[in-house]
């Protein structure tokens, strides 16, 4: 009888070989390429308690310390940077023997840039840096930079072009982008993003936070298609989605 179980890997040489490879991007081109990393339960619920570290399963924790080893840069934005605290990244010993060179940097979008997000990005050795919406006023812009931040500017328009035209100019060619939804919303809607890698957690949350994997105004249809697929021995679903061609 067939099944249609996906394979279950866990943390042994044999299962990350085979995960690293689940994760390799389709990079026909060899170009520039935004890979969302996101975690949700099984009714789409992202966050428990307002943060979506109280998700994490061992093997979510496999897959998203992999793509940060393979990223050349790491952007999340504001709000998810502030409720869990971001730090400078670092590469998993799991996965350093699969990275030459320092771990990626850190870029924080931004709309307002607040008192907390530069007291986050502060003195983080330029490992932190912040993308600020061309709209946010000269003056909180020096404001970060008299604190020794980098504060990169995104170009006026769409949000999705903004950010992929400002990763070129950093020289990325892999963006590990970290959440949070609604940012995710926007960048999925404006055909900014390349590969959805999503987690499933093992459970259902019921009467948690009123949060979903990409809220935004109106309806937009994205469509994916599924590229790979693996469970673990203490559940969850581990998945790459390319989102489907023609939207950009």
């Amino acid at each position: 009888m067939l099944s249609t179980r996906p394979p279950a890997l866990d943390d042994g040489p044999a299962s990350l070989h085979a995960i690293w490879a689940a994760l390799q991007p389709d990079q026909p081109s060899g170009g520039l390429v935004i890979r969302a990393v996101m975690i949700s339960s099984i009714d789409g619920t992202t966050t428990v308690d307002g943060r979506s570290g109280g998700l994490g399963t061992p093997t979510d924790r496999l897959v998203y310390d992999a793509m940060r080893a393979r990223a050349d840069l790491v952007l999340v934005g504001s709000g998810t940077a502030l409720a869990e605290h971001y730090g400078p990244a670092e590469v998993s010993p799991v996965w350093a023997d699969r990275r030459s060179g320092p771990p990626p940097p850190v870029l924080v979008l931004t709309r307002s840039l607040p008192d907390q997000l530069i007291d986050l990005c502060a003195d983080t050795d330029d490992r932190v840096r912040i993308a600020a919406a061309h709209e946010v006023s000269r003056r909180r812009i020096e404001a970060a930079r008299a604190r020794g931040v980098t504060v990169h500017v995104l170009d006026p328009g769409p949000t999705g072009a903004a950010v992929r035209a400002l990763a070129s100019r950093l020289h990325a060619r892999e963006v590990d982008f970290e959440g949070g939804p609604r940012l995710l919303g926007t960048l999925l809607s404006e055909g900014a993003v390349d590969d959805l890698v999503l987690s499933v957690a093992p459970e259902l949350i019921v009467g948690g936070d009123d949060s979903t994997l990409a809220p935004g105004p109106g309806s937009t249809r994205v469509p994916m298609r599924v590229v790979s697929a693996f469970t673990c021995p203490r559940g969850g679903l581990y998945t790459r989605w390319a989102v489907g061609e023609g939207l950009r």
